[in-house]
């Protein structure tokens, strides 16, 4: 009798869970039920059951779940389709989509069937019912009906430069269009805005660049990446983390986990960030599978036996080395290094995304060195830290020590700043104490001197909740990061997106985990391999640059670290 209740598959070389239940028209989860070592691996020339299509459903012709219950909506995820673009077409949040539908908190995945529960205004207000299309811009009436006119998509354009040449983000230009979710064709006609509607912008042209608070203006690097990105061909990406997919998924296994090591909320956002990256990918078109490795139950090496040509493999925040992976591919697969610090090996490409302390600290004695300055030195140490490159850049440089409360020998201070030059104050410690000590004795002295404070190094400026920005903005506190503290439209839209989705503001790891993972599935999709995509190409996300340069063999690194400086009034000045 158990047998009329599946159907038997005889694995093929280069298949997977996930591309057979798409064969097959049912979910992955009804794959491993059946076949509970399937969720380790699968290997050609084995059989697996595939679970017979559930008889209690009745579809429609175009292949969606036809409604069965008027209390509930039924809908059967087409390609294209994304948690987010569901979402709005629903209208609900991302987490009410996922509570209803816990199948999906892992992955969505094409083929699935959703269920909701309908409210009251999804009723009365839309026809969202099976095989029925979201109601279209026509049915608005008054003044929201004129706003848009038609437009016919000319060849070479794309969902990204629809959207750019809209003025909307690629969520709203979906909410109006949502038959671009699926493709965008040459000859269709659309609704844009009809201001813009009426005046000629080609296809995928630089946007100008945009400005800030400070004036300053960045031109936009990503043009190159956007142009012509491939999505006929299907790559592979790898997360190498403390958890599994099932890990994540699960709140009770999060909690257990995080109760055993608070450090690993910083895997969790980064992840979380790397979700919407990996939504945002999927609204381009872009075709790729993604792959979760845990590390503390990998062997010492991995062995990856992957059908993609063009493979990535994303590693955060390795701070042992023993952890490191070492990686055995049958295809190329590019290992990009997130404040991981892994050491090359002959074969496969190590692309360090976060620039190194080392390269912020160069770059900023750099910049203090051209200035027509006095350059102080303050710390708690008998030695500074970073006294042998200090000297080797700046080699007239002073330096003065504070005790371990931050307090300067009598009249020290006094003795060492110049009247008749500007003073930098380069604070090269890492106890709070020390830096609020300094500062006041700093800003006592501005009647008198002109100062301004300096860190050589982002990770040692304290906490937001330790220290009031006041204090950097009195001492127009020169900082350098790679990561652009400066407000601008995409990181907004961004964060919006992060409390959407997780009803919580994005720490520095979820915007991390964002700009590299969309970074690295744009380079994957380009039409070359993905080092001379670092070598051609420099591209600048909502908060990250990444200016990839060849240190040795198989070793690239991101120079992206700009120079920021606090305004006295707010927001910030980008020096270099």
């Amino acid at each position: 009798m158990a047998q009329a209740n599946y159907t038997e598959h005889l694995i093929k070389k280069g298949e997977n869970v996930y591309r057979i239940s798409l064969k097959y028209g049912v979910s992955v989860e009804s794959i491993y039920e059946l076949n509970p070592n399937s969720k380790t691996a699968i290997y050609p020339g084995e059989t697996l059951r595939i679970p017979k299509s559930d008889n209690s459903t009745t579809k429609s012709d175009n292949n969606e779940t036809a409604v069965i219950d008027g209390n509930i909506e039924n809908y059967r995820v087409k390609q294209g389709d994304t948690k987010f673009s569901l979402a709005k077409r629903f209208g609900v949040s991302i987490q009410t989509l996922e509570r209803q539908n816990p199948h999906i908190a892992k992955m969505l995945q094409t083929g699935q069937l959703i269920n909701l529960v309908k409210t009251s205004s999804q009723s009365t207000n839309s026809a969202k019912t099976a095989g029925s299309e979201v109601p279209k811009t026509e049915t608005a009436s008054g003044d929201s009906a004129k706003k848009y006119k038609n437009y016919v998509i000319e060849p070479k354009e794309t969902l990204y430069s629809l959207a750019k040449k809209a003025e909307m983000t690629i969520a709203e230009f979906l909410a109006l269009n949502p038959k671009l979710e699926t493709s965008v064709k040459t000859g269709d006609i659309i609704k844009m805005p009809t201001k813009l509607a009426q005046t000629e912008v080609k296809a995928d042209k630089p946007e100008s660049s945009p400005t800030y608070s400070s004036s300053v203006k960045l031109t936009n690097k990503n043009t190159e990446l956007y142009t012509d990105l491939k999505t006929d061909t299907s790559n592979g990406l790898y997360i190498y983390s403390p958890f599994s997919a099932d890990d994540l998924k699960s709140e009770v296994r999060k909690k257990v986990l995080l109760d055993s090591n608070k450090d690993f909320q910083k895997y969790i956002d980064f992840f979380q960030g790397a979700q919407i990256a990996i939504d945002s990918a999927k609204s381009l078109n872009l075709d790729f599978d993604v792959t979760m490795i845990k590390r503390n139950i990998a062997s010492s090496v991995i062995n990856i036996d992957s059908e993609h040509d063009k493979n990535a493999m994303l590693v955060p925040f390795i701070e042992n080395s023993s952890y490191s992976p070492k990686v055995s591919s049958n295809k190329n697969i590019s290992i990009i290094d997130i404040g991981s610090n892994i050491t090359p090996t002959t074969g496969h490409y190590v692309f360090k995304s976060i620039p190194t302390s080392e390269l912020e600290k160069t770059k900023t004695l750099n910049y203090l060195s051209k200035q027509n300055a006095q350059v102080v030195v303050v710390s708690d140490l008998e030695q500074a830290r970073n006294k042998d490159l200090i000297i080797k850049t700046i080699p007239d440089a002073k330096f003065l020590k504070v005790d371990n409360a931050g307090m300067f020998e009598s009249r020290a201070l006094k003795k060492t700043l110049s009247k008749s030059k500007l003073n930098y104050i380069i604070l090269d410690s890492d106890k709070t104490i020390v830096f609020l000590k300094s500062t006041t004795a700093l800003m006592s002295k501005l009647a008198d001197y002109n100062i301004q404070l300096v860190i050589l190094e982002s990770s040692l400026l304290p906490k937001k909740n330790e220290v009031s920005d006041m204090r950097y903005r009195v001492l127009k506190l020169i900082f350098p990061s790679s990561i652009n503290p400066m407000t601008r439209k995409a990181s907004s839209s961004f964060e919006k997106n992060y409390e959407t989705w997780f009803e919580s503001k994005p720490s520095k790891y979820a915007i991390i985990g964002f700009d590299v993972t969309l970074d690295t599935l744009l380079r994957l999709a380009q039409n070359s391999s993905l080092e001379n995509t670092a070598k051609t190409i420099v591209s600048e996300h909502p908060h990250i640059k990444f200016d990839y340069k060849k240190i040795s063999d198989f070793n690239y690194s991101n120079m992206g670290v700009h120079l920021f400086q606090y305004d006295t009034n707010e927001g910030f000045i980008m020096l270099e």
